[in-house]
């Protein structure tokens, strides 16, 4: 074969690689900024853009929910690292392939022993050469080697098995991020809910106090109050306009921890109708839920439960890798080489070699390697047994918070309808002279104490319900809209 057809076959082989190069790799994807910092002026902007394409009108459970699953970075975190762990399942399965590679090569030497192999790869040997002084002697060198690794005792197969197990771990890390990020919004939105309940209650206390106030205004004008008494309802009105301010700045605290979770400010028109959302029925199912039952399902569909189970089953996996060492390898080579002095002439010469190795003795290391694999399997277990008694825990305290809960919700409405009727008796009772402005006091705080009592465990019972829901993994199958 003459140089011009050998250099068209390499021509040809290496665009063949280039394309095959350019299949497998078709887009690398971003590397991100130079610098590698914060790009805080972006941040501000889609805070600012999330805030104007905000749908109107009320801000409900639901549309908070959708939107703190689409704005959440750590949710983008666990999604790259599941992106990751994919692509370390196709590292693994890229062992099962044979491994192809050009190379060229040019080299120049005065050595004797390396200008007499190279003499021999060029076809150009002459035994009236000076072997021990050759000269300077360079050589261009073009090779396609393929190597096929056909045995390694399983390990490759066990290795990708332990890839594919903790990829599927990472999906049910996903999943638990999910579950406690909807049940954070939950929380996160009926705080704010109950602090604007709070301040509801605040503005009711101010304008009852207020009219208190003119009421002893009025009487002690009749010259049938002491002045001392209207002073006190002033003292009272101004207790209750403080109140107010307090519960103003709670209800903005939680609108800005609603806010973090949105990725956005909330608008005045966002705040949802309270009378609706205090007449809703709850659902009594986990109310009437045995804790058999509740446990039984918590153990099944909670997410950190499937990741540790994925764990130890990659952990397993491991160890039979680790094992595998133990055992004989069998590898296939080949290789096709032209070697010329100046890119003309030259020889050509191929091999092709069945390779069976068996490491015998490599000083404990395999053996080390198998007890620390059969160490994490040990640890990935006892780490299965502590999730599963802290799911447990967690199902138990959350029942037994919900059904305080419930409790709760009667005893604050019979006391809230009791404390009603007697603040309105005991004004009557004050117009008419028959008791002191004392009692009038003690009747409107021991409302606004029933009030804000009533709101708090309204509220208290969605968010239990809510915490175990979470802790049962409910959370972990909510649709996002559009997925």
């Amino acid at each position: 074969m003459g140089f011009h057809g050998r250099k068209g076959i390499l021509i040809l082989v290496a665009a063949g690689l280039l394309g095959l190069l350019w299949a497998c790799n078709p887009y690398l994807g971003p590397v991100g900024r130079e610098d590698g910092a914060l790009d805080t002026a972006r941040v501000m902007k889609r805070w600012e853009t999330l805030a104007l394409e905000a749908p109107s009108g009320p801000l409900t459970l639901e549309r908070a929910i959708q939107e703190a699953l689409w704005a959440n970075p750590e949710l983008r975190q666990i999604q790259e690292r599941l992106s990751a762990a994919a692509e370390q399942v196709r590292q693994a399965e890229a062992a099962f392939y044979p491994r192809l590679v050009f190379a060229q090569e040019f080299s120049i030497t005065d050595n004797p022993v390396f200008a007499f192999m190279q003499y021999l790869h060029q076809r150009r040997l002459n035994f009236a050469m000076e072997f021990n002084d050759p000269g300077v002697h360079q050589n261009v060198s073009s090779r396609i080697q393929g190597e096929w690794s056909l045995f390694e005792g399983g390990a490759r197969i066990h290795q990708r098995r332990a890839a594919a197990e903790h990829r599927d771990a990472t999906a049910s890390e996903l999943l638990a991020a999910k579950n406690r990020l909807v049940a954070s919004v939950t929380e996160a939105y009926f705080r704010w809910l109950q602090s604007l309940a709070f301040l509801d209650v605040a503005e009711k206390a101010v304008n009852l106090a207020r009219i208190n106030q003119q009421l002893g205004e009025a009487k002690l004008r009749a010259q049938v109050a002491l002045e001392s008494d209207v002073l006190r309802l002033k003292s009272r009105t101004a207790e209750a306009e403080g109140n107010r301010v307090t519960a103003r700045a709670g209800a903005r605290k939680l609108q800005a921890a609603l806010e973090r979770l949105l990725a956005r400010p909330l608008k005045e028109e966002e705040i949802p109708d309270l009378r609706e959302l205090a007449q809703a029925a709850p659902s009594k199912e986990l109310k009437e839920t045995s804790s058999r039952e509740l446990l039984e399902r918590a153990l099944t569909q909670r997410p950190e439960i499937q990741a540790a189970r994925f764990m130890i089953l990659a952990a397993r996996q491991r160890v039979k890798a680790a094992r595998a060492d133990l055992l004989p390898k069998v590898g296939a080579k080949a290789w096709y080489s032209w070697d010329s002095e100046e890119l003309r002439g030259g020889g050509e010469s191929w091999l092709a070699s069945l390779q069976a190795t068996w490491p015998l003795f490599q000083g404990g290391i395999t053996l080390s390697r198998i007890r620390e694999a059969s160490s994490r399997l040990r640890e990935m277990e006892a780490r299965g047994e502590q999730v599963a008694l802290d799911v447990a825990l967690e199902v138990h305290q959350a029942a037994i918070g919900l059904e305080e809960a419930w409790a709760r919700v009667e005893v604050a409405a019979s006391r809230r309808e009791l404390a009603a009727k007697a603040l309105e008796e005991v004004r009557s009772q004050y117009a008419r002279e028959v008791v002191t402005v004392d009692a009038l006091l003690n009747a409107e705080l021991e409302w606004s104490r029933a009030e804000v009592s009533y709101s708090a465990a309204l509220f208290d019972q969605k968010i239990a319900s809510a915490a175990l829901r979470q802790a049962l993994g409910e959370f972990a199958s909510w649709v996002e809209v559009g997925s």
